[in-house]
């Protein structure tokens, strides 16, 4: 009996044997066991107390974190759709600007067509020129040869500005073809590329030394240098005179002749068609001569004019 009560008193308690290495003397501790597994419940509970909330705090700074960047994304999202807004509306505007200044565009090209092709027609439809009203201060070939290329080039800067316009090209393309016609037949191509040693005009003679009236001009150039042709037409004179030497005539039309005078060598034959820029001569200094070069002279219903009235500018 004793010995059972003895047994049950041994597992009331918990030893621990403690045996020191400086003494042989042995120390045993002795914990109430009832008591040892409730400090050792407690302390199992406190640890899983305090894990669990450090935990939850480590969640609640988290949550915070979160949603302080859910309020700054919210916060930039709207300022991104403010500005999208902004943007769009400023296309938007840009658009009606856009369209406002194509149909500005477009008009302006219409009203230039329409003068390039009343200007045009107009003129196209005369069937002569008539040398007193071009002397009077009317508009002279010239002029109109001038005009038609600066409305030309008005036309092309503003279709290359907008190339989608809806521009009239056949009406344009119909009056483009009639006065490309027209300055194939105006002498406005120089016959030689050359220094002018003489102009139109008044002069003193180079074998006379008297004043005299020179009814051309004198392009100096490398005996054997191509003349071409001033403009298309049909070849009236192709011989020797006394002034000019070897010379080539040419009718273009419209009271239009030119002269090309002191040729060493002619390459057409009278009744030829020949047209602006085909060579029809070599320079030379044949006839009344000090030189190589062109004598040229351009003739309208019989009255020598400046040439330089007519030829492209350099």
């Amino acid at each position: 009996m004793k010995k059972g009560k003895a047994k049950r008193a041994q597992k009331r308690y918990l030893s621990i044997v403690l045996v020191p290495h400086s003494s042989s003397r042995v120390k045993v501790l002795r914990f109430n066991l009832f008591y040892t597994k409730l400090a050792a419940f407690l302390a199992i509970l406190i640890a899983v107390f305090v894990s669990g909330g450090l935990y939850i705090s480590k969640l609640l700074d988290e949550n915070k974190v979160l949603r302080e960047n859910v309020i700054t994304l919210y916060s930039t999202t709207a300022e991104q759709n403010a500005l999208l807004q902004k943007k769009s509306e400023e296309i938007e505007t840009l658009r009606k600007e856009s369209a406002a200044f194509r149909e500005v565009v477009n008009d302006r090209i219409e009203e230039f067509t329409e003068k390039f092709n009343q200007l045009a027609d107009e003129y196209l439809e005369e069937r002569s020129l008539d040398l007193k009203a071009s002397r009077s201060g009317e508009r002279t070939e010239a002029a109109f040869v001038s005009d038609m290329r600066s409305l030309k080039e008005s036309l092309d800067r503003l279709s290359v500005l907008y190339s989608r316009s809806r521009l009239p090209d056949a009406d344009l393309d119909a009056v483009e073809e009639k006065i490309n016609a027209l300055m194939e037949v105006i002498p406005t191509l120089w016959p030689v590329e050359g220094r002018i040693t003489d102009g139109f005009g008044h002069r003193r003679d180079p074998f006379t030394k008297k004043k005299s009236f020179h009814n051309g001009l004198d392009i100096a150039a490398d005996a054997g240098t191509p003349i071409k042709a001033s403009a298309s037409g049909k070849v009236i004179y192709a011989d020797y005179t006394y002034a000019t030497g070897r010379t080539v005539k040419i009718d273009h039309g419209n009271g239009f002749v030119t002269v090309y005078g002191h040729c060493s060598r002619i390459l057409v034959e009278p009744g030829q068609q020949v047209k602006k820029g085909d060579v029809i001569a070599k320079v030379g200094s044949t006839g009344r001569s000090t030189g190589p070069h062109c004598h040229f002279e351009v003739h309208l219903y019989g009255t020598a004019i400046d040439p330089m009235e007519y030829l492209e500018k350099k």
